[in-house]
C-alpha cells in the first residue's frame, strides 16, 4: 500500500509544512534553551529535522502492518518498540555525524555525553509519536470516508430496491386491468384486442428500459402517457377525454420523474370514468415557475355512483417516489369537493 503522504501533493507540502514548524521550533529550542548561537541552532535543527521526515515515511510500514487498527493493542505497542528503537539509534547517529561534519564538530555519537544523547533520544521519541500519529489519524479519516461511501452507496442501493418495488405494485395493477379489457375484446372486438395488445407491449418496453430514478422531459412524459391513454381509450372509447393545457410553454429542461403522471391518470379514470354514464374529461393543467413543475390533474365525479373502493396503491406510491427522489413529503395534495376531485402535484427542478 502506497504511503498516503506520497500520493498527493497536498499530503506532501502539509508534511514539509509540519516539520518546517518543528525545525523552527528545535531552533529556537537550541538558541534559549542550550544558548546555541542561532546559525549552528539552526543547521542542526535541519539536519536532525529532515533527517526524521525522510526516517518518518518509513513508519508507514509499522504503523500498516501492526494490529492496532485491528484492535491488537499488545503487538502494535511491542512492534512500536522495536521499530521506533532502531529507527531512532540510525536517525540519531546519522544526523550526529552530519551535524558534526557541518559544524567541525566531533562525528561520533560515542563522544557525546550522556545527556546530551538522552534528550535527543527523547527528541526522537517524540518525533516517532507525532508522525506515527498523524499515519493513524489518516488511516481512521481513510476508514471513515470509505465508511461514508459504502453507507451512501447502501442508500441509494436501498433507494433504487423501495422505488422499484413501488413501481412493481403499479405495473401488475394497469397490466391486470389491460388483460381483461383485452379478452372482452377478443370476442366482441377482435382488431381493437390486437391493436390494444400491440400498443400495451410499446408501453410496457418504456417502462422497463427506463429507471425510477431517471428523470424526463416533460414532453417525453406526455408522450408515454398518450400511448398509456390509448390503450385506456380502446376500452372506454368517446367515452373517456382527457385534455392537456399549457404544456406547451413548459421549458424542455423542466424535468420530472419518469411515468410518475400514469398512476394519477389511472386513478382520475379510476374514479371519473367507471362510474359516470356519460363522457368524461380529465384537465390536466400545467405550469412552470419559480424553478417548480404545477400539475393539476382534476375530473369528476358522480355521487349518486358506487365509487369503486381501492387502496389507494396509485396515489401512496408516487408519494413515495417523490419522497425518495425529492426527500419532501408534501409534493402531491388532493382535495375532495363534491363533484370534482383533484390532484395537485409540484416537481421542484434539481440542478442537472
Amino acid at each position: 500500500m502506497i504511503n498516503p503522504i506520497l500520493k498527493n501533493r497536498e499530503h506532501i507540502l502539509v508534511y514539509g509544512l509540519f516539520w518546517l514548524l518543528l525545525i523552527i521550533i528545535h531552533t529556537m529550542l537550541l538558541h534559549w534553551g542550550q544558548q546555541v548561537i542561532w546559525s549552528p541552532a539552526l543547521v542542526e535543527a535541519i539536519v536532525y529535522g529532515c533527517g526524521f521526515a525522510l526516517v518518518g515515511l518509513s513508519i508507514w510500514f509499522v504503523v500498516r502492518f501492526t494490529g492496532l487498527t485491528d484492535g491488537n493493542l499488545w503487538n502494535a505497542i511491542m512492534s512500536h518498540l522495536a521499530a521506533g528503537g532502531l529507527l531512532i539509534f540510525i536517525w540519531l547517529a546519522t544526523s550526529y555525524f552530519i551535524t558534526g561534519y557541518l559544524l567541525e564538530y566531533p562525528t561520533s555519537i560515542r563522544q557525546a555525553s550522556i545527556v546530551d544523547v538522552w534528550w535527543r533520544v527523547a527528541l526522537g521519541a517524540i518525533y516517532y509519536l507525532l508522525v506515527a500519529l498523524i499515519y493513524y489519524l489518516l488511516i481512521f479519516y481513510q476508514n471513515y470516508k470509505e465508511k461514508q461511501i459504502r453507507e451512501i452507496e447502501m442508500e441509494s442501493t436501498l433507494k433504487e430496491t423501495e422505488l422499484s418495488m413501488l413501481k412493481a405494485q403499479i405495473n401488475p395493477h394497469f397490466i391486470f386491468n389491460s388483460l381483461n379489457s383485452i379478452s372482452s375484446l377478443t370476442l366482441t372486438r377482435p382488431e381493437d384486442a390486437h391493436e390494444m395488445i400491440v400498443k400495451l407491449s410499446s408501453f410496457l418496453r418504456y417502462t422497463i428500459g427506463h429507471s425510477e430514478t431517471e428523470l424526463v422531459s416533460l414532453s417525453q412524459e406526455i408522450e408515454t402517457i398518450q400511448l398509456y391513454l390509448e390503450i385506456e381509450k380502446l376500452r372506454f372509447g368517446k367515452k373517456l377525454e382527457v385534455n392537456f393545457e399549457g404544456a406547451d410553454v413548459i421549458p424542455e429542461s423542466a424535468k420530472l420523474p419518469n411515468l410518475i403522471l400514469q398512476p394519477l391518470i389511472e386513478n382520475a379514470i379510476k374514479y371519473g370514468v367507471y362510474e359516470s354514464t356519460s363522457a368524461s374529461t380529465i384537465e390536466v393543467h400545467i405550469a412552470y415557475s419559480d424553478r417548480h413543475l404545477q400539475i393539476e390533474i382534476t375530473n369528476s365525479t358522480e355521487d349518486d355512483s358506487v365509487a369503486h373502493k381501492g387502496k389507494g396503491i396509485g396515489l401512496k406510491n408516487v408519494r413515495g417516489r417523490l419522497q425518495l427522489i425529492y426527500e419532501s413529503a408534501d409534493l402531491l395534495q388532493t382535495h375532495k369537493k363534491e363533484n370534482e376531485f383533484k390532484v395537485q402535484l409540484t416537481i421542484p427542478q434539481l440542478d442537472q
